[in-house]
């Protein structure tokens, strides 16, 4: 029986984002056993490519307790660092072959800023944004799945959070898709043929 399986066009950049607990790993996972892995580079926000992203970012999951940040801004800041060391990487990944990104800056603003931490702190929003802003710029993407309901309960889904999101949306409609509820095996489906229906995806058979 043929096995069918997705190329991702060369130059695509495909971002996964949302709330925690929203089956967005899954997808991922997913899409990532149906793609051709020498064409399509993944990549996961803020861990990135280094020791030094990987370090911070297990630092910021509060692996070891007394690393975790206790400041809100601090951590969105070690955030946009990890990004800030990673983005060449991701651009020239972008350019040479295909990039899916789990998460980017949306969280950042999302969590950090919706959320309430980094506005809590007295960080000016336009400060906040334009710092995000210099070191995003150089990767647009193609496509941005959003993950809004939560199959259950977490923490880090702070009030303010899913409203940050839904104003993330109305602001790039062009480029942002609200991926709806249902079962693994459909979303999959709504994934892989809004890849397919906007061209950024073909598919290739394997026999």
């Amino acid at each position: 029986m043929a096995k069918t399986d997705l190329t991702i066009r060369r130059g695509a950049v495909i971002v996964f984002e949302g709330l925690d607990q929203t089956g967005k790993s899954t997808q991922l996972n997913r899409l990532r056993g149906s793609v051709d892995a020498e064409s399509t580079v993944f990549a996961h926000m803020p861990t990135g490519f280094t020791k030094f992203t990987e370090r911070v970012y297990r630092a910021l999951e509060g692996e070891v307790p007394d690393e975790k940040p206790k400041s809100g801004l601090a951590q969105q800041l070690a955030h946009l660092a990890c990004h800030a060391e990673s983005v060449p990487d991701l651009k020239r990944a972008a350019e040479t072959r295909s990039l899916i990104l789990d998460r980017w800056w949306w969280s950042t603003l999302a969590y950090g800023w919706y959320g309430g931490s980094v506005k809590q702190s007295g960080f000016p929003e336009s400060s906040f944004k334009e710092l995000i802003d210099t070191i995003w710029s150089p990767i647009t993407p193609s496509i941005v799945f959003v993950f809004l309901e939560p199959h259950h309960l977490d923490p880090n889904n702070a009030p303010g959070v899913q409203d940050g999101y839904r104003a993330l949306l109305k602001e790039h409609a062009e480029s942002a898709v609200v991926v709806p509820i249902a079962n693994e095996e459909e979303t999959h489906s709504f994934v892989t043929e809004t890849l397919l229906d906007r061209g950024l995806a073909a598919r290739v058979e394997n026999r």
